[in-house]
């Protein structure tokens, strides 16, 4: 009777440890704002490599929403980046009489959609009667017939202005600096370069020398707006901003300095303490 127990209990026990195994590493994962490629794989113990080979990544970045397979199990199709700057037509506007109406999609921001549309946010807000930016998945929005055109969002930051960045950053102007802060009631610097970029539906590394490691170097001479910029004042990277255009770069300074201002790069202690630039938006 004793070795039938001990045989059960040995069993259930693998059966147990097996099943867990496989449940460690979904077959699928949807990546959210600040999820870079190194931390997924740190979470559920898959390498880079598979991970870019099992979804036909060519580089390190991602987009907010896109679905990654996780296993070789996965009976999923494989969507490339190429892919996603091209959603199905279900994504597109549907025209009716007077107005065009968009289904918001998961990685959608009011900031993107209103770039697509060639509208404003406000517009859609009032059309829509929006009191806050929060959008959510399925939800149906009107866009003026005037300003609408049968276009599609796109998710993957390919087709952002940087120009529109920066006009979208300059609304936090006077936001305090809070110390882990990601917004967007308060931020630090990191905290705000990913909370902006995520608005227009890229996804960037949580800290300021996780996000020196994406995108490609720029020299100081060809900046253009919406390249990120970064200083090491303690020998490492320490802080980031978005470059604004004329020598300004628009950043979460310090709680002293007030939180989200412009600041010339000229500057002493910015001037001294530059690194270099990286262009997220090509």
């Amino acid at each position: 009777m004793k070795k039938k127990l001990l045989f059960f209990l040995a069993t259930l026990f693998i059966w147990t440890l097996m099943t867990a195994m496989a449940l460690a590493t979904p077959a699928n994962y949807i990546v959210k704002a600040g999820d870079t490629l190194w931390k997924i794989s740190n979470t559920y113990g898959v390498s880079i490599d598979q991970i870019k080979k099992l979804n036909g990544l060519n580089s390190d970045f991602l987009r907010i929403g896109q679905n990654l397979i996780l296993t070789s199990n996965s009976n999923q199709t494989v969507t490339t980046t190429a892919a996603a700057a091209n959603p199905a037509p279900a994504a597109s506007a549907e025209v009716t009489a007077n107005t065009h109406t968009y289904v918001v999609k998961s990685g959608d921001s009011l900031w993107a959609i209103a770039r697509h549309f060639g509208t404003s946010i406000n517009n859609i807000k009032t059309s829509n009667g929006l009191s806050s930016d929060n959008l959510k998945i399925g939800q149906t929005l009107k866009i003026e017939a005037s300003a609408a055109a049968n276009t599609t969002v796109s998710r993957s930051g390919d087709n952002v202005s940087g120009t529109r960045l920066v006009e979208d950053a300059a609304q936090y102007l006077g936001t305090p600096y809070k110390y882990g802060g990601s917004g967007p009631g308060g931020f630090d610097c990191s905290g705000f370069t990913s909370y902006i970029f995520a608005r227009a539906g890229i996804s960037l590394p949580r800290t300021a020398a996780g996000q020196y490691s994406v995108g490609t170097a720029v020299d100081q001479s060809d900046l253009q707006p919406g390249d990120l910029l970064f200083y090491a004042a303690s020998g490492s990277i320490d802080h980031v901003g978005i470059y604004a255009g004329n020598g300004q770069m628009i950043h979460s300074s310090s709680p002293r300095s007030g939180g989200v201002i412009y600041t010339a790069m000229s500057s002493s202690y910015y001037a001294r303490s530059y690194v270099g630039a990286r262009r997220i938006i090509r």
